[in-house]
């Protein structure tokens, strides 16, 4: 009997843990049954595994998906002198939420100036 190669654990690995993040997300944000859930998640891996089985895949830890309702939420409430107050209010640090309003801010900076550079491109 060949063991697996180390290249073959980590595909097993990804594909796995692909169809356990789909079912958690389906049971905690849709109230999907487990089975259900389950059932959904090892589906999207197989699809995602015949889509994409074979090519080099990099996840980008895009700044637009790692920012959180919560911090968005924050960053619409922010007045530019109610740190403290949001602090509070979310139970988070001072710090804490100087860095979100920081980090939101940055992520609308950018946005907004790529679709100023997309918008020029007319040839």
């Amino acid at each position: 009997m060949k063991t697996k190669s180390k290249q073959q654990k980590r595909n097993l690995e990804l594909l796995t843990d692909l169809a356990q993040q789909v079912a958690h997300m389906l049971v905690e944000l849709a109230t999907v049954r487990q089975e259900v859930a389950a059932m959904i998640g090892e589906e999207v891996a197989e699809r995602m595994a015949l889509h994409w089985g074979g090519q080099n895949l990099y996840f980008p830890m895009g700044k637009a998906l790692k920012l959180s309702r919560r911090d968005r939420q924050i960053y619409a409430e922010f007045n530019g002198e109610n740190h403290s107050e949001l602090a509070r209010k979310f139970g988070l640090s001072l710090q804490w939420v100087y860095a979100i309003v920081k980090a939101v801010r940055q992520e609308e900076l950018e946005r907004r100036q790529s679709k100023l550079f997309d918008a020029g491109d007319d040839d």
